[in-house]
Parts: structure tokens; C-alpha cells; sequence
């Protein structure tokens, strides 16, 4: 269904057919719950969004944007506009020295712009292999993996004001990244999206392979290819791949708790597994889950997976309710046993009751 402008005869000309109304979600988020957009529609160019962007600003509707839905948790139907991104193109600028630039829109798929890396001889993001979802999610939740994270080569990032349209570049040290943690998640959340992304990566070797027994699993001396492959090799065997079994992937963070807290559950649970960061010590929350008696368990239609106990999964289910009750119920047992508190990974978009007719 087409939608009517009470606007200027050039503008609906220009936007229309690119709006649609009451379109499912369900393609596009991994869980593939099955709520719906009051109004959708695609932007594959800067232009288009910044269309986009006006025809909700003039029609007063709140706009969301999503990219590949992999870090994404929908639990309602979503009143305003959601646009889909698919801005596309890589950049590439090389440096006399040791640095190369990678300019990326915000709609790439990550997991390529990885292999691109790789494959022409790029240092810096070969642990972030297999992370799922678009290049303009990665500074959102500042992505990470194996003792390596997106604010590591991300030099800046630009973005586009909803309100005005105005698109301008942020240097990544003023993004506020955090762990799984950034400016993009909390206080600019509801002004600004991301529309492009730029990495400094180097042109000679410098591994991180000490985290997660990384270098353990290495076949002989490390160089760029294999690290990637072992990367590639250890998240397929721990995670589900998202188009055969719906999930988010990790859906829990891993809990930071002070040294003295830590030094009390070391005695009471030998075994734990941690790691020192910053002050105190960071938990593997997937050990937590597994040893509360979660890992492959199955409740109504979704479930813990049986490799991995940090991912929720979705077998059966149109909506999200029953996952949102074993969140709770998990993060219950956890608090009882270890007294940590666990708190999500995915992006929950806001809970409405009803689409508008």
C-alpha cells in the first residue's frame, strides 16, 4: 500500500514507491520474530536517506534503522519508520608507511569487509571474522572478539543527524566506546545513525592470539590467512550459524565484577573463569549459564544453545515472549548462585502495543 504526502509535489514525487506500510520484520532480524513496521522502507543511497529522513521528520515519525538485525532483539511491533541499510562501498586509501585506510558504508556486510582485509594483506581485524551483521553496527556495540574490539582501528565514524540531515565524521576516540558499549548505544541512540565507518589498518603483522586459547589452536607459525581461518574455525564450532537456527548470537555480556567480589567466588568456585580487566575481573558469562544448569535447555519454543551457553536461541516461536521469560529466568539462577547480575547484549527496540492503522 502506497502511502499519500500532504507535502510538495516534487518531494512525494521523489519518495514515493520508497515507503511501504505494515511490513513484517521477520526477514530481517536473526531471531526472526515476526513483528511488524508501521512504515519500511530500503536506503541504498545517501540521498535516499536523507529522504527518508525528512518525509518522517515531515510526517512526525520516529525513525529506526537497521542493519543486518543480527544484534537485535524485537519483541513488538515498531511504530514510525524503519529503514533497512543498504549504503554500500569500500574505500581504500594506502599510506606510505604502514597504514591503510579503509573506508566502509555503513550497509557491508562485516564479516566480508574482514575477508577483504585479509585477502589483500590488511592487519588488525582478522579476530573479528564471523561477526555477524552490517559495518555500521560494529561501533554501535563496539564489537569484539578475542582480545580485539572495533575501537582498536576505527579512526572515525560518520554519521547523519536525524533531525537536520546534516552528515558529518566523528573521531573514534570521541565515540565513548566501552565494553560491548558506546555513545551510538546510549545518549546520541535517538539522534544520529551511522552511515559509514573508517579503519587504520596496518600492512605488517601484529597478531593478538593470547585471548580465548587462540594461539593454541594455531597450526604452526601464525601469519594472516590461518589466523583468520582458526578464527573462522573456533566460531563455527561454538556458534550457530543465524540462517540455520534463529539467534542473536552472544546474548549475554560477560559481567565485570570488582577484585573483592572475585576473590570471594574463587573460593567458593575454584574453577571459575575470568580475566583480569581494568580494576577487577571480567566473567565468562557462558560458564555461568552453563554451570547454573542452563546450556542446552529447552523452554516452550526457544532454548540455550547446547554448544554455547552465552547464546539464546529460536526454534519455533512468531514472537518473543517466551525468550524474554527465559532471559528472566536465567538471569535469576545466575544472580542466586553467583550473585552476578547478567544484562543483555542485543539491542531491544522499543516496546509498543499495536500497529496504526
Amino acid at each position: 500500500m502506497k502511502i499519500r504526502f500532504n507535502t510538495e509535489d516534487d518531494f512525494a514525487q521523489r519518495i514515493e514507491g520508497f515507503i511501504q506500510e505494515n511490513v513484517s520484520l521477520a526477514t530481517y532480524n536473526t531471531f526472526r520474530f515476526d513483528y511488524s513496521a508501521e512504515y519500511f522502507a530500503i536506503a541504498e543511497t545517501l540521498d535516499s536517506l536523507r529522504d527518508l529522513l525528512a518525509w518522517a521528520k515531515l510526517n512526525h515519525k520516529t525513525v529506526t534503522m537497521i542493519g543486518g538485525g543480527s544484534n537485535l532483539l524485537i519483541s513488538d511491533h515498531v511504530l514510525g519508520l524503519v529503514i533497512i541499510n543498504k549504503l554500500s562501498g569500500i574505500n581504500v586509501r594506502e599510506h606510505s608507511g604502514n597504514l591503510v585506510n579503509l573506508t566502509v558504508a555503513a550497509g557491508e556486510n562485516w564479516h566480508q569487509v574482514v575477508q577483504f582485509a585479509v585477502e589483500n594483506g590488511w592487519y588488525g581485524i582478522e579476530n573479528l571474522a564471523l561477526i555477524p551483521g552490517t559495518a555500521g553496527a560494529a561501533p554501535v556495540q563496539n564489537i569484539g572478539a578475542y582480545g580485539v574490539e572495533i575501537k582498536d582501528v576505527l579512526s572515525r565514524v560518520q554519521v547523519i543527524n536525524k533531525d537536520t540531515g546534516d552528515v558529518y565524521w566523528i573521531n573514534g576516540r570521541d565515540c565513548g566506546f566501552a565494553y560491548r558499549d558506546s555513545h551510538f548505544k546510549g545518549q546520541w541512540k535517538d539522534v544520529l545513525l551511522i552511515t559509514s565507518i573508517e579503519l587504520s589498518l596496518k600492512k605488517q603483522a601484529d597478531f593478538q592470539l593470547g585471548y580465548g586459547g587462540l594461539s593454541d589452536r594455531m597450526d604452526g607459525i601464525p601469519d594472516l590467512q590461518s589466523v583468520f581461518n582458526t578464527v573462522c574455525r573456533v566460531r563455527n564450532e561454538k556458534l550457530p550459524d543465524p540462517a540455520v537456527l534463529a539467534n542473536s548470537g552472544s546474548f549475554f555480556k560477560n559481567p565485570i565484577i570488582s577484585q573483592k567480589q572475585h576473590a570471594e567466588l574463587k573460593l567458593r568456585f575454584p574453577d571459575l573463569v575470568s580475566f583480569p580487566f581494568e580494576e577487577g575481573f571480567k566473567l565468562a558469562a557462558g560458564w555461568l549459564i552453563d554451570r547454573a544448569g542452563w546450556k542446552g535447555a529447552h523452554f516452550q519454543g526457544v532454548g540455550v544453545y547446547e554448544k554455547q551457553a552465552l547464546v539464546l536461541v529460536n526454534y519455533s516461536e512468531n514472537d518473543a515472549s517466551a525468550l524474554l521469560e527465559l532471559e528472566d529466568k536465567i538471569k535469576q539462577s545466575v544472580y542466586e548462585k553467583y550473585g552476578v547480575s547478567l544484562e543483555r547484549e542485543p539491542v531491544q527496540l522499543p516496546v509498543v502495543t499495536e500497529i496504526v492503522e
